[in-house]
């Protein structure tokens, strides 16, 4: 059902590029069998304007929006060559037809930053390739395996530094392969994005944020990013706020180390944000209370943890790519969490829109009918935020092995172990809320009946998604367990009664893999659990009706 015609997606680009007359065109029109599989995908994207107010801002303060934006736009341009090699070119040919099978294509190039399916397993939808995405995307040589990788690092072990770099591309060379630094391989537009940040710290009347954007011009420049990331977690009294740059590692399949760049310029929510104190106020009391082993607990969660609720004006490059994120926590860099914290920057506008149009709705046909009542907005932002606090506990570093990574010995299955973990840790902690007194039993149920809901809208993602592949594992674990019941009309129940005990289990289980290091143990917990199953399936199949997720675009007045 998933597998496109490849004999016609071949036609098509051959036709596409070579045709030189309408007629031509035309005929090719006449012939395309995937274009109803195209529009019915594009249909899973929900248009969605998503706006900023920024009617209180100053002169400047606007300005600022403005050049960060076009500061994202560079941004955004730099992860079209990343993700895979040919999306630009069969980008830019669509355009330049006035084919109306053309237009219709180039409307799903533009969803997935390509012509691979973000959702439909990496699936070649158009254009002559490779039928699934390579794995390392635009990052290596596409015929370049996870064995070649390694197997070249341990044969030249002076390259290993800058090969496993996160801001490196790998490209072949006479002595077989060479590393790229990203602020040589995309120069231009590097030094163009760069420009940008320096003449919006012009506008700039926070000290702070003048500062930050200076430094950040200069990081994004040498692709030395620490400074710039504790400038970040310095802003203060900023009512704007911006991440820019190679952030997150998720569309490196191949081995997890290559940062995409992305971009996301905010206005914060002052009034939303100081309602989030009794997160901030209890880090250390959820960390203390983590389900594992007490020998890996930390004494605190890292110093300074923010937590902000920001309107977005513009996403850019991979936060744009697909489906779209809700929250964000940063740095990604432990070196930050030790010295700062993280931040963890909510997006008010964007959470109460797919709550809207995908989680309340979703939640109304797989739900038994008594659970429905409690599907709950504050219940899901709430829990999204929770999410974003469960990213900064648990080890950073291996337990033992102060300069090893959890993220360098995980590899490709960090990932999504990461927002696996961010999920059910943030579950395990609504019930030391609980227990601490800080919210009731009716915030509870609200709780996980959203929750239970929201699996699925992240699951419809797909399992090449990070997050997809994150909440199959829970799903298809507290399923296996009896804490998510499945009732003979397919609609899903709670049991009350182990639902938090099967929670702390599998949450210690990812935990504990995060503190050894263990990719083995990673390995088999996806295998166990990271599939969808036929009765995830047959729930998927009720859900046709309602948007996977939305197709977004921005302003700010």
């Amino acid at each position: 059902m998933r597998i496109f015609n490849a004999i016609v997606l071949t036609v098509f680009l051959v036709s596409f590029i070579s045709c030189s007359s309408e007629e031509e065109m035309e005929e090719f029109n006449n012939q395309d069998e995937n274009m109803e599989k195209v529009v019915e995908r594009i249909k899973a994207y929900s248009p969605t304007k998503i706006s900023a107010d920024v009617s209180n801002l100053t002169y400047n303060q606007k300005k600022v929006i403005e050049l960060l934006v076009k500061a994202g736009q560079v941004s955004d341009e730099i992860f079209w060559i990343q993700n895979t090699p040919d999306a630009i070119s069969i980008r830019d040919s669509l355009k330049k037809s006035k084919s109306e099978s053309a237009k219709i294509y180039l409307d799903y190039v533009n969803i997935n930053y390509g012509p691979y399916d973000e959702i439909y397993g990496s699936e070649r939808f158009v254009g002559d390739g490779p039928s699934i995405r390579p794995d390392g995307g635009n990052f290596y040589p596409t015929d370049m395996t996870k064995s070649d990788f390694e197997k070249y690092v341990v044969e030249n072990p002076e390259v290993k530094e800058d090969f496993t770099s996160l801001y490196t591309i790998i490209q072949k060379d006479d002595k077989g392969y060479k590393a790229i630094p990203y602020h040589e391989a995309y120069a231009d537009k590097v030094e163009q994005l760069a420009k940008y940040l320096e003449e919006a710290a012009t506008y700039a009347d926070n000290v702070t944020l003048k500062n930050y954007l200076l430094l950040r011009a200069k990081a994004i420049r040498t692709d030395e990013y620490y400074e710039s990331d504790l400038a970040w977690m310095e802003l203060d009294n900023n009512d704007i706020d911006v991440v820019i740059g190679p952030i997150e590692s998720y569309a490196d399949k191949l081995l997890g180390y290559k940062t995409s760049y992305e971009s996301i310029v905010m206005v914060k929510d002052k009034k939303a944000s100081e309602e989030l104190a009794m997160f901030e106020n209890n880090i250390d009391k959820f960390e203390a209370r983590l389900p594992y082993d007490k020998k890996y607990i930390r004494e605190t969660a890292g110093k300074g943890t923010k937590l902000q609720v920001v309107n977005v004006s513009y996403f850019g490059g991979h936060g744009q790519q697909g489906t779209k994120t809700i929250a964000a926590s940063l740095p990604n860099d432990p070196r930050v969490h030790q010295a700062k914290g993280a931040k963890k920057s909510m997006f008010k506008n964007m959470m109460e829109a797919k709550f809207d149009q995908i989680v309340r709705p979703i939640g109304n046909i797989i739900l038994e009918p008594k659970l429905r009542k409690y599907i709950d907005k504050e219940a899901f932002t709430s829990f999204v935020t929770l999410h974003e606090v469960s990213h900064t506990l648990g080890r950073g570093y291996v337990y033992g092995k102060k300069d090893v990574t959890v993220a360098s010995m995980l590899k490709e299955k960090y990932s999504f172990l990461e927002e696996c973990k961010a999920d059910i840790v943030g579950l395990w902690n609504i019930s030391i809320m609980r227990d601490l007194g800080l919210i009731d039993d009716d915030y509870v149920q609200r709780t996980k009946a959203t929750y239970v809901a929201g699996l699925y809208r992240s699951i419809r993602f797909g399992d090449e998604k990070a997050h997809g592949k994150g909440n199959l594992i829970q799903l298809n674990y507290l399923m296996d367990k009896g804490a998510i019941i499945s009732n003979e009309d397919g609609t899903l129940g709670i049991n009350d009664e182990i639902f938090f005990e099967v929670v702390g289990e599998l949450a210690g289980k990812i935990l504990t893999i995060q503190a050894e290091g263990d990719y083995d143990a990673a390995v088999n917990l996806e295998k166990d659990y990271g599939n969808v199953t036929e009765r995830i399936e047959s729930n998927i199949e009720k859900l046709k009706s309602i948007p996977r997720d939305l197709d977004t675009t921005y302003d700010f007045k």
